[in-house]
């Protein structure tokens, strides 16, 4: 046992030697990832802007893209609309005109002839206004 201890007691400073170094290299590793961890964090938020302004501009392209695919596909369902309309409105005025109906554009030229001649039959009236009705005169 007396061999064993002397053995044990010479390892001693060996395996205190190495347990300092092991240490040592430990307390260098966290240094080591300090002083990095703060670069690669750098490094990271370059990158994230970057990739941001990339993405940032091939979305507002591609919105780009879509609203003037929107105002084509807009034109050609005016221009199919119009198309399409043109003759219901032709059938629905002969339609019209055939069971005695006046068109809109019919009424409204009357309008605007029955206005003239109220205001010449006015003129011719010496612009007199018409008596309010009363409940005995009604």
């Amino acid at each position: 046992m007396k061999k064993v201890a002397k053995k044990t007691m010479a390892l001693r400073p060996m395996i205190l030697d190495n347990a300092q170094q092991i240490w040592l290299a430990g307390l260098g590793a966290f240094a080591m990832a300090g002083d990095e961890g703060k670069d690669l964090f750098a490094h990271l938020v370059k990158r994230g802007a970057d990739v941001q302004k990339t993405g940032k501009a091939r979305v507002e392209g591609m919105v780009k893209t879509a609203e003037k695919r929107a105002t084509g596909l807009r034109g050609d369902a005016e221009a199919a609309l119009g198309r399409v309309r043109l003759p219901l409105d032709k059938g629905m005025a002969t339609a019209m005109h055939r069971l005695g109906i006046p068109t809109r554009n019919e009424i409204l030229e009357l309008t605007k002839r029955v206005e003239a001649l109220t205001k010449a039959v006015g003129k011719k009236n010496g612009h007199r206004r018409p008596a309010k009705k009363t409940a005995a005169t009604v």
